[in-house]
């Protein structure tokens, strides 16, 4: 998976969450989740991995009733902060 897939994928992924909510996140969701920490740490992408966990660590918090909801979203828009200002300039090869 490219830098590129991995944005579109986490950009998919927190637009989800944040339109359904973070009580009854599915378990294939959550999967999806740590896939996309998992490949964000592959790619050297360290602060989207920290913050993919985050969001993985807090929903689970949520469901178990030791968060709330607020939480979520605070961690979920500190996820959205890092997708709009991604340095993809670091990416592109000079011509």
């Amino acid at each position: 998976m490219t830098v590129e897939e991995l944005l579109r994928a986490m950009e998919k992924m927190s637009s989800g969450l944040a339109s359904s909510g973070f009580e009854n996140v599915d378990p294939e969701t959550m999967e999806k989740l740590r896939e996309i920490a998992l490949t964000a740490g592959e790619l050297h992408m360290k602060e989207g991995k920290h913050l993919t966990e985050n969001v993985i660590t807090c929903i689970k918090a949520i469901q178990d009733g030791r968060s709330k909801v607020q939480s979520g979203y605070l961690r979920l828009t500190a996820l959205d902060f890092y997708l709009k200002n991604f340095p993809y300039t670091d990416f592109i090869e000079d011509i």
